[in-house]
C-alpha cells in the first residue's frame, strides 16, 4: 500500500523545521527577522529562500505512513484552495493504484486563487477573522505566493494584470460571487470523490476547519436577495453532495494548548505527530 495526500500548508507541514531554512550572514550567524524583511523588501533574497516548496519529514503523512509501515505521496502544498487542492488530485491521480489509500485534507473554503501559467495566486479570504489566521490570507500572500511582478515585467503589462487581479477579486469577495464559488466547489469535491474512488483506492476526506461546507454555503445564500436565493432554479446542494467529510479530527491539530510552530501559526511538530496518531486509531486500527 502507499499512502497519498493532497491539501494546503497544514498537509504539508508549512513551518516545519526541515522546510524552513534560516539566512545566515557572512559568519554564518542567522539574520534576525528584522534583517531578513530588509533583505525580502530590497530584493536581494526571497521568500521562497527560507520557506522551501516540499513537504516536510515531520508533518502528519509521513508520520502517519511511518505509523502504517508503507510508502507516502505527500502532494500537499502552501496556500492551496479547493481548487489547487482538487487540481493536485487531477495530476496525482495516475499514480494511485487499488491498493493504496488516499486521503483529502480539504482547505479553508472561503479561499479563492486565480491561475495562470507563471503565476498562482492566494489574493484572499471572503472571511476575514481576527482569530483564525490560516482561515484569513493577509495582504502579503500576494508576495508570498508569487503573485509580485517579475523582474523583466513592463510596467504597462504589468498595471493592466494587477487591474484585472483587483477587479477579479471584488468579484469573487462579493456576496454573488462568493456564493457561485462556494456552490462551484462543493460540485468540484463530488467530481473530484468520484474520480479518486474510480481508481479502486481508499479514499478519505478531512477539513481543517470545523465548520462543514454546506453550513458556509448556506450561511451564504443568506446574503444574497431574495430573488436569487429561493427557491432553487439550480440542483439543491441536498440533491448531490452527500460527501463524507472528516470534521472533528481537525481539533487535535489546532489543539491551542501546544505551541504552534517556531515563528509562525501553523501546528508544530507535536501538533502533527497527535493527529497522526488521532487518525491513524480512527481509520486503521
Amino acid at each position: 500500500m502507499q499512502l497519498h495526500t493532497f491539501g494546503c500548508s497544514i498537509t504539508q507541514g508549512f513551518a516545519l523545521p526541515d522546510v524552513v531554512q534560516p539566512l545566515l550572514d557572512s559568519a554564518g550567524k542567522p539574520l534576525s527577522d528584522r534583517e531578513v524583511q530588509q533583505q525580502i523588501d530590497s530584493g536581494e533574497r526571497a521568500w521562497t529562500d527560507i520557506h522551501l516548496y516540499k513537504p516536510s519529514k515531520y508533518a502528519w503523512p509521513q508520520v502517519l505512513a511511518d505509523r502504517l509501515g508503507c510508502g507516502v505521496n505527500n502532494h500537499a502544498r502552501r496556500g492551496a484552495c479547493f481548487n489547487q487542492i482538487a487540481r493536485q488530485c487531477a495530476v496525482g491521480v495516475q499514480d494511485i493504484t487499488s491498493e493504496d489509500t488516499v486521503i483529502v485534507m480539504w482547505t479553508y473554503l472561503s479561499r479563492l486563487s486565480l491561475q495562470w501559467p507563471a503565476r498562482t495566486s492566494v489574493p484572499f479570504c471572503n472571511v476575514a477573522d481576527p482569530n483564525w489566521g490560516w482561515r484569513t490570507v493577509i495582504l502579503g500572500m500576494n508576495k508570498l505566493f508569487g503573485l509580485e511582478p517579475r523582474k523583466d515585467a513592463d510596467a504597462y503589462t504589468e498595471q493592466t494584470i494587477q487591474e484585472y487581479i483587483d477587479t477579479a477579486t471584488r468579484h469573487n469577495l462579493d456576496p454573488l460571487g462568493v456564493y457561485d464559488r462556494y456552490y462551484r466547489s462543493l460540485v468540484l469535491q463530488t467530481m473530484t470523490d468520484g474520480f479518486l474512488r474510480s481508481t479502486g483506492a481508499r479514499v478519505i476526506h478531512l477539513s481543517v476547519e470545523t465548520e462543514t461546507v454546506e453550513s458556509q454555503l448556506e450561511s451564504a445564500r443568506q446574503e444574497l436577495d431574495t430573488s436569487l436565493a429561493e427557491p432553487y432554479s439550480i440542483p439543491s446542494p441536498q440533491e448531490f453532495y452527500r460527501l463524507d467529510v472528516d470534521y472533528t479530527s481537525c481539533f487535535v491539530l489546532l489543539d491551542p494548548s501546544i505551541p504552534t510552530a517556531e515563528n509562525d501559526m501553523h501546528p508544530s511538530v507535536t501538533h502533527h505527530a497527535n493527529f497522526a496518531q488521532a487518525i491513524h486509531e480512527k481509520y486503521f486500527t
